[in-house]
């Protein structure tokens, strides 16, 4: 797993509330009749407790907290200067602002303040490793998997240090994330397998990361083309949900249930849960969820041919999307309008809006990656209509590298039974029978809507 980034520590000045700090230490050290090796042992070496009574050093919370037990004093004793204890009150109302940030629409924001705050001087071991997670977590929130893989491992190897089993419940949570994220659906499924196993054996069980892990199991499953196995997982999560009440899980369950039932082939009960996914939304007052919703009816609307429905729902997710961001989910809705006015053989409608999607898909991540290819295949069609073939393929063999990298085995079957058609139309047998067996390869396709 790749390392955590590294940051250059600048030397602390010696302030006045350095120095009392120092002098408390020093004075109740001596009042107790230990040395300076002493106090320090078995974690801190002589010189880090000597650096710290001449104010050199800012002690972090971890070592401050060892050695005031050791003296039989609360940290807060030495810690009385305004400024000092000012500064670690910020520092908490700060991390809790971070937490609430962590949305779809705020984790760029809480993801800067994040790494803001990790620059700092004087983190407890424990600060850094929830920063470290609440980075990983936004960045999976951004569909960066492979960026939060680096966060995440940080954050891993410093609750590992704590001994705290919580905080490393959750940190392994989110690796699984990232894993999916990353393209690699089967990793993810065994890790949050394993971890589902330790999280039961609680006494009480950890409801919520319980729900959690079922959810993104579901996920897994439809990832890898078992949509049965899919409904089995979110089935088991609505049924704990009901002790939880939490509408943005609820939001997720329903969801899920919907693109399993629509991979299965049964469109009524997909629009069911769909319909059911966007009241929860609608009741949690969550604009992300809303057009997310709105966005999955409209390809629904558009594959049973009721193209004034999609146009509908379609047009209601841009223009929510367009106030609430974030821009990957706009990108990903003018798609789905190319694909609908692809369908209504409206070409300009569909070129415009599909080059539209391409110059909104902005941020990185794999949804704005999804965005662009669905982009794309409305131009490759678009290309292969107007009798540019050779462009067309050009496009669909872009689409097919984005798909295998996002590990999307549907979406690449069937981008390589258009390849296959098309080397069909300029009589290139061979290549024709090539792209058909290896889309024989991967699941039926349908197609992709945007997960809250």
């Amino acid at each position: 797993m790749p390392g955590a980034r590294t940051r250059r520590r600048r030397p602390v000045p010696v302030t006045l509330a350095l120095r009392q700090l120092g002098d408390k230490l020093r004075a109740a050290r001596l009042e107790a009749g230990l040395s300076q090796a002493a106090l320090g042992a078995p974690y801190y070496t002589r010189a880090h407790v000597s650096a710290i009574e001449l104010g050199k050093i800012r002690p972090a919370m971890r070592s401050l907290e060892h050695m005031a037990g050791r003296l039989g004093k609360s940290a807060s004793y030495f810690l009385d200067d305004p400024g000092a204890a000012r500064a670690q009150g910020e520092r908490r109302l700060e991390l809790a602002a971070i937490a609430g940030l962590l949305t779809l629409s705020g984790a760029a924001e809480a993801l800067r303040r994040a790494h803001k705050v990790l620059d700092d001087e004087g983190l407890s071991v424990r600060d850094r490793a929830q920063l470290h997670l609440y980075a990983g977590s936004a960045l999976n929130l951004l569909q960066r998997g492979n960026d939060a893989l680096r966060e995440l491992a940080a954050a891993q190897r410093l609750a590992a240090g704590l001994g705290d089993a919580a905080l490393g419940r959750g940190v392994d949570y989110q690796l699984a994330v990232a894993t999916r994220s990353a393209g690699n659906a089967r990793a993810a499924r065994e890790m949050l397998e394993g971890l589902l196993g330790r999280i039961e054996q609680l006494r009480p069980p950890d409801q919520l990361l319980r729900l959690r892990v079922l959810i993104t199991l579901g996920a897994c499953a439809q990832d890898l083309g078992e949509p049965g196995a899919a409904t089995t997982y979110y089935a088991r999560a609505l049924e704990w949900s009901k002790d939880i009440g939490d509408l943005t899980r609820l939001v997720a369950i329903y969801q899920g249930l919907g693109n399993a039932h629509r991979a299965l082939g049964d469109h009524d009960a997909a629009a069911g849960y769909y319909q059911r996914a966007l009241g929860a939304a609608e009741l949690a007052s969550d604009l992300v969820a809303v057009h997310v919703m709105h966005n999955a009816l409209a390809v629904l609307a558009a594959d049973a041919g009721r193209l004034e429905a999609a146009y509908g729902h379609v047009a209601r997710a841009i223009e929510i999307a367009k106030v609430s961001g974030p821009s990957a989910f706009l990108a990903h809705y003018l798609a789905t309008r190319a694909e609908v006015a692809l369908k209504a053989k409206d070409w300009t409608l569909a070129r415009t809006s599909a080059d539209e999607a391409l110059a909104a898909a902005r941020e990185r991540g794999a949804e704005a990656d999804r965005a662009n290819a669905s982009a794309s295949l409305v131009l490759a069609e678009l290309d292969v209509r107007d009798g540019d073939v050779a462009s067309g393929e050009r496009r669909l063999r872009q689409v097919a590298a984005t798909y295998r990298a996002l590990g999307a085995r549907a979406e690449l079957g069937d981008v390589l039974m258009r390849l296959s058609r098309a080397a069909k139309k300029r009589r290139d047998l061979d290549a024709a029978e090539r792209y058909a067996t290896e889309a024989y390869k991967a699941t039926r396709p349908i197609s992709a809507n945007v997960e809250v």
